[in-house]
């Protein structure tokens, strides 16, 4: 093995090991939100780090993989074709954990809200049957507006 494969292994290492601690700490804050319970925030951490380790895993293989490729051309030129693909697939991975995550950030969403929906109309099925009886307006249809006679005050709109 040349020293140009030996200094590309190592900045690619380098540059997804970095990458991929992003991912997992922007991960993490991004799907934990600010308004988030602590079993939550667990969850989310262990989400973010399943999906950081999925992009580690990948990388590594295509940095294997791309050096196991001959290039053709001087040893400063193969290194830089490699670093150059290298660096595009690590964006596309990046790119596709990121769906991962905001697929992820969704869901919750609507889990969240959807739960709230099922909270308020359980709230209404189970009125207290006092406050549904004693309303005053309680069973009774909708009053058509009449007009206000001579001696009545006409009402301000």
């Amino acid at each position: 093995m040349d020293t140009g494969t030996v200094y590309y292994l190592v900045a690619g290492i380098i540059a997804i090991v970095v990458v991929g601690r992003l991912l997992a700490f922007s991960g993490k804050r991004y799907l934990a939100g600010a308004n988030v319970a602590p079993r939550e925030r667990e969850s989310a951490g262990s989400v973010a780090m399943l999906v950081s380790m999925l992009f580690h895993l990948v990388t590594l293989g295509l940095l294997a993989l791309l050096a196991a490729i001959p290039f053709g051309g001087d040893r400063t030129q193969v290194f830089l074709v490699r670093i150059g693909l290298l660096l595009i697939l690590v964006a596309v991975a990046y790119a596709i954990a990121l769906r991962m995550l905001t697929r992820r950030k969704q869901e919750e969403v609507v889990s969240g809200f959807d739960a709230q929906v099922r909270e308020l109309r359980h709230e209404r099925e189970h009125a207290n049957e006092y406050e549904v009886t004693n309303d005053p307006s309680a069973g009774m249809a909708p009053q058509a507006r009449r007009e206000p006679t001579l001696g009545e005050p006409r009402p301000r709109s």
